[in-house]
């Protein structure tokens, strides 16, 4: 299974909103979940494959941490990494070079929904904090049995529903309200699981069994500063890129002013998590 270089990646140029973010998202949102991904290949024994060369499906792979990864870890993998959006596949790509498994890494546009490959091509597949994200995460979850030989596993660590405070980000919407910003509307597209259960219980009804799933934690300690980066840079992104250049200095002021009265502690941000595993049903 060839890699391909930059100048050989076969990638026509798609419009998904991730390829106007693919550096925003590599650049502030990667390093905060890029930890609890790899986590999940610790649920992914190499001994599921035996000793011998595999093939992973790693779907929705963005940026590649969590392909790159599996192919660091397990010599004998390849990998093929599918997304929707071209420009996190180039970075994904760009990665792979640098980190040196470019040669076990193929790369593909594609949806989680509609994946380019035949039955049962792989010998497992893995995911990401993509599921949530998907029209449907049965018609997915479909899909990835579909390519997915019997017996084959699939790993997946996504989000759970919550709504859970988070003092900096009141801080931040008080100043937004003191200057009379008007914030643009919530994207209310991305559907977690409500809990374990149900994870488990989609993924039986979308042909996997021994299907098993678990609560885990997602924590990233932030400073005030590198907080209020990560909102200009990725979550209130559109927000700051309504603003002219006065604006933006006048918004960062402030709540870096307001964050600042925050204790230490405040910036210790938390989120459940939700890792689920299973195996292609073999009849």
């Amino acid at each position: 299974m060839p890699g391909y270089s930059r100048a050989q990646m076969p990638f026509e140029q798609t419009d998904q909103p991730y390829d106007a973010w693919a550096r925003a998202y590599r650049d502030w949102w990667a390093p905060t979940i890029a930890p609890a991904a790899v986590r999940l290949l610790d649920r992914v024994s190499s001994p599921a494959f035996g000793e011998r060369p595999f093939q992973l499906l790693d779907v929705g792979t963005g940026t590649g941490a969590l392909a790159i990864a599996a192919l660091e870890r397990w010599p004998l993998a390849t990998v093929i990494g599918v997304d929707p959006a071209s420009r996190m596949l180039e970075l994904a790509a760009e990665e792979a070079e640098r980190r040196g498994v470019a040669d076990r890494l193929r790369l593909s546009i594609g949806r989680a929904d509609r994946i380019p490959l035949d039955d049962a091509s792989v010998d497992g597949a893995i995911s990401s904090f993509v599921i949530q994200l998907v029209p449907s995460r049965i018609a997915a979850l479909r899909e990835i049995a579909r390519v997915v030989r019997p017996g084959g596993l699939f790993a997946c660590v996504t989000w759970q529903a919550e709504d859970l405070a988070f003092a900096p980000d009141d801080a931040f919407m008080v100043v937004v309200d003191e200057l009379g910003i008007d914030p643009p509307p919530l994207d209310g597209g991305a559907r977690p699981y409500t809990s374990p259960q149900a994870a488990a219980s989609e993924l039986r009804r979308a042909g996997f069994e021994r299907a098993s799933a678990r609560v885990e934690w997602l924590e990233q300690r932030y400073t005030p500063e590198r907080y209020l980066d990560t909102l200009e840079h990725w979550i209130e992104s559109e927000l700051f890129s309504s603003l002219g250049y006065v604006g933006r200095r006048q918004l960062r002021a402030a709540a870096l002013r307001r964050m600042r009265r925050l204790p230490r502690d405040a910036f210790v941000w938390r989120r459940p998590l939700i890792s689920v595993l299973g195996f292609r049903r073999v009849r």
